[in-house]
């Protein structure tokens, strides 16, 4: 069986942020984000924070606040990208993309909070 969503379940807004790592004209680097969608876009999921026996391994693994997002396909969303939730500050990263049934219709993304800098 197929993973896919109703319509009316993809009401949670994300913003798909790529950072992009240049060198100015002075040699000197830089970076910048990209939304990935285009300038003030957002994109409407599933999301859904994991929960039971996945919550006891998200834990061992000491990963933070693990969610679950399907969404449309698109090509544009990579494992290098950062994921904000709705206006949530702090992003989250992906650990991994699934393109279901390698059909390009639907994604399964595997997130966890982003770890703060040490």
């Amino acid at each position: 069986m197929s993973k896919s969503a109703n319509p009316g379940e993809l009401r949670t807004p994300i913003t798909v942020i790529r950072i992009v790592r240049t060198t100015d004209s002075e040699g000197y680097p830089s970076q910048h984000d990209v939304n990935v969608f285009g300038e003030g876009k957002m994109v409407y999921v599933k999301w859904v924070n994991v929960h039971g026996t996945d919550a006891y391994i998200a834990m061992q693994l000491q990963a933070r606040e693990p969610a679950t997002i399907t969404c449309r396909y698109s090509a544009q969303i990579t494992k290098d990208c950062l994921i904000y939730k709705g206006s949530d500050p702090e992003p989250f990263e992906i650990e991994s993309i699934d393109n279901v049934e390698e059909r390009g219709r639907w994604m399964e993304i595997k997130v966890k909070r982003r770890e703060a800098a040490r």
